[in-house]
């Protein structure tokens, strides 16, 4: 638990999430930070769920390849 405290780590993990885009970034703290469903974030996007879980999946990727990258664990 005290990694989640390690403000370089958070820092990273900022980073990480601000070099996604905008649509990408909203739907994956709306699903892992608003606990949305792929059904909601569907709706409030105008997105199909297939398109919300393809941009969904896209981000995670990209979070775990630079969190990685710096060192930090995902």
């Amino acid at each position: 638990m005290e990694q989640d405290c390690n403000p370089e780590r958070l820092r990273r993990m900022e980073a990480a999430l601000l070099e996604l885009t905008n649509l990408d970034r909203q739907i994956f703290l709306a699903m892992r930070l608003d606990s949305m469903s792929v059904e909601e974030i569907a709706r409030r996007t105008g997105l199909s769920q297939r398109q919300v879980v393809k941009r969904l999946g896209r981000a995670i990727r990209h979070l775990d390849k630079r969190l990685r990258a710096l060192g930090a664990q995902p």
